[in-house]
């Protein structure tokens, strides 16, 4: 097939498909589309943490509490940090979709998800549950769904998608409790598989069912039908002015060390650097709730109903309390919003730590759980995109909120160490206690610092910001 038949192959395709979105149930059938890959990629990202202290037993054949169990639990949290360094060409993937269109790599995604827990569940051996952890760790943060409503949505529309659908998909979290008082069975450890098994379902069923359902967005298809009924000549013209484009703006360039020069000599950013480093160190709690859960458990404080309960109770409230955290981050202002959901934070994790160590209600435990989760994520975003976007002079804005993001991935690193490390030194049974000594004064600490060092930045003109 020659080069023009190809291109008059694509664009009666696009053609197609430009006319599919005039459709009048279309936008209505995509958001469901949408919602439901939003779904799939909230439980893959979830499903592993809820039956941690399973798979652990299952995959080391140990039992929990022991020493062996320790040992294992603290090896499999080492090796499943592989994942994360698919984070390294992430980038240049996800620009992919900028070349070859957002669709191709919706369905590749949600498919992608499907067969990285599908790995997990057929997996006897540790080294190909790894495996099955990478290709999970690797397609879930893609988020290609929340470019195809910011493509898709009429502009006045779009934020509330984006938060309905993220809201929608968090609570869908906690069908995930429900699998587990379904299928699983304390007494024979390999029942964690079961619980991976609707997911799966559920990320092929909408991967193939998108094949048919959805159309490439608007806003790629135009810009590509544009290129593909230029001419050679106007091809070559916009190649052209494109490469002087390139070629003056790489002379604007920011590289990332001049990116964190300028975060650590400004008064303002530096102060936001700590905070952020800080939050992120925070974090680790979230990757062990289940394991101090099971703390509980051994500790006679919880029992098998209780936990099931907090497994299906916490993600409704994290769901709600983020689209509410949202809302009050505009209305309020940064500062005051970081000190609320910092605040939720943090009291929510005492709360659920002593939830895991006294007799305690499981609603008050999952209320507890989801509310500090909902606050330590929500502040998380403002300070990495919002807060750095609106200190940061444009020209240098970009590189800035990148490299602000590679501190942070530097303080989840810490984290996911130091909890591997004191399920080793203390014990899995203590993880309540030493996790919350741990965690809980360093959002104390981060807190004060955004309330006395950080300036307000909700009015800044983003075209004209000052720096201290």
């Amino acid at each position: 097939m020659t080069k023009q038949e190809k291109e008059k192959r694509e664009i009666e395709r696009l053609e197609k498909a430009s006319a599919f979105h005039g459709h009048k149930h279309y936008f209505a059938i995509l958001i469901v589309v949408l919602s439901i890959v939003y779904i799939v990629d909230e439980l893959a990202s979830n499903v592993r943490g809820v039956v941690d202290v399973q798979t652990t037993r299952d995959l080391f054949n140990v039992v929990y509490p022991s020493t062996e169990y320790d040992n294992a639990s603290a090896t499999l949290g080492f090796v499943t940090m592989a994942g994360y360094l698919s984070f390294l060409i992430s980038p240049f993937y996800k620009s992919m979709a900028d070349k070859y269109g957002r669709r191709l790599f919706l369905i590749i995604n949600t498919l992608g998800m499907g067969v990285g827990m599908l790995v997990c569940i057929i997996s006897k051996s540790i080294v190909v549950y790894v495996i099955g952890a990478v290709i999970m760790t690797f397609f879930t943060p893609n988020d290609v769904q929340v470019i195809y409503i910011m493509e898709c949505a009429p502009k006045e529309h779009r934020a509330k998608l984006c938060s309905i659908t993220k809201g929608i998909a968090l609570i869908s979290v906690s069908s995930l409790g429900l699998f587990v008082k379904m299928f699983v069975n304390d007494a024979v450890p390999s029942t964690w598989r079961n619980v991976f098994i609707i997911p799966i379902i559920l990320a092929f069923a909408i991967g193939i069912a998108a094949i048919y359902l959805v159309r490439e967005t608007p806003v790629y298809t135009q810009k590509r039908l544009e290129y593909l009924r230029s001419s050679e000549e106007e091809r070559e013209a916009a190649a052209k002015a494109e490469a002087a484009a390139a070629e003056e703006s790489k002379k604007k360039d920011v590289t990332v060390l001049s990116a964190f020069k300028f975060i650590f000599t400004n008064r303002q950013t530096r102060a936001i650097a700590i905070v952020a480093l800080l939050m992120a160190f925070s974090t680790g709690y979230t990757g062990k709730y289940q394991a101090m859960l099971e703390a509980g458990k051994y500790n006679g404080v919880m029992n098998v109903d209780a936990i099931n309960i907090f497994l299906m109770f916490y993600p409704i409230i994290n769901g709600v309390f983020t689209v509410v955290g949202g809302f009050i981050t505009d209305s309020l202002g940064r500062k005051k919003s970081a000190l609320i959901l910092g605040l939720w934070a943090a009291a929510g994790l005492g709360v659920f730590a002593y939830g895991c160590l006294n007799p305690l209600n499981p609603y008050i435990t999952g209320l507890a759980y989801g509310i500090s989760i909902a606050g330590l994520w929500s502040i998380s975003d403002m300070i990495y995109f919002v807060i750095t976007s609106e200190s940061t002079p444009t020209e240098m804005r970009a590189s800035v909120v990148g490299s602000m993001q590679l501190i942070g991935m530097f303080g989840t690193g810490f984290n996911m160490i130091y909890n591997n490390v004191v399920t080793v030194l203390a014990g899995s049974t203590n993880l309540p206690f030493v996790l919350t000594i741990a965690y809980l004064p360093l959002m104390v600490i981060s807190l004060a610092i955004m309330m006395f060092f950080v300036r307000e930045t909700k009015d800044v003109d983003l075209d004209n910001v000052m720096v201290d």
